[in-house]
């Protein structure tokens, strides 16, 4: 056992940190329910982390601080699936009556289009305006905390998400599936 009068802290070089534990934490994060087109990105936000923490870390069991990191990365890219999965359905009505009545294979493919839907319009917004609508309509946070964040003003910030709603509004809507197409020939005949 190490007493209060040990040595000291051992510092961590970033860079080192990286190359050594890069393939490791991908592999955590492939394990904690990273999907195949998003691991790499929580991989990339695990080490922005743990870049922006280093100075905090007392340098013992690397591999247990870069585990709770990772693992709480990959928590929070679920949740946020989540939410895009909400946020992307068109009518909140038919998703409450869905999650009632339970989703069948239908519904389970119209909700994937749906998401697929909304993460091809925030890829095909600029980053910034991205970030922000990301941050401010998903994550919850307020203008003035993004601006404090982006370090930019808080006018900034409104403009950026106004820019980004009407981008996204602006796209063309999903055709119609299967099951919308068979509801709308009952009511035809």
């Amino acid at each position: 056992m190490q007493s209060d009068s040990g040595p000291p802290p051992k510092t961590v070089s970033f860079d080192h940190l990286y190359d050594q534990w890069f393939g490791q934490v991908s592999r955590w994060v492939r394990a904690l329910g990273a999907g195949p087109s998003d691991y790499e990105d929580v991989v990339q936000e695990v080490f922005t982390v743990a870049y922006r923490r280093i100075h905090l870390f007392d340098g013992n069991n690397v591999a247990g601080w870069l585990y709770q990191i990772a693992r709480r990365k990959a928590r929070d890219h679920r949740r946020l699936a989540w939410v895009q999965h909400v946020f992307a359905s068109d009518n909140l009505t038919s998703f409450a009556a869905t999650a009632q009545l339970g989703p069948g294979p239908l519904d389970e493919v119209e909700t994937r289009q749906k998401s697929e839907l909304l993460n091809r319009r925030l890829a095909s917004l600029p980053a910034e305006q991205r970030d922000v609508f990301t941050l401010f309509e998903l994550e919850g946070f307020s203008g003035q905390e993004i601006a404090q964040r982006q370090q930019v003003p808080v006018n900034t910030v409104w403009v950026r998400l106004l820019r980004a709603r009407k981008k996204i509004q602006s796209r063309p809507q999903v055709p119609a599936t299967r099951s919308q197409a068979r509801r709308t020939k009952r009511f035809e005949h």
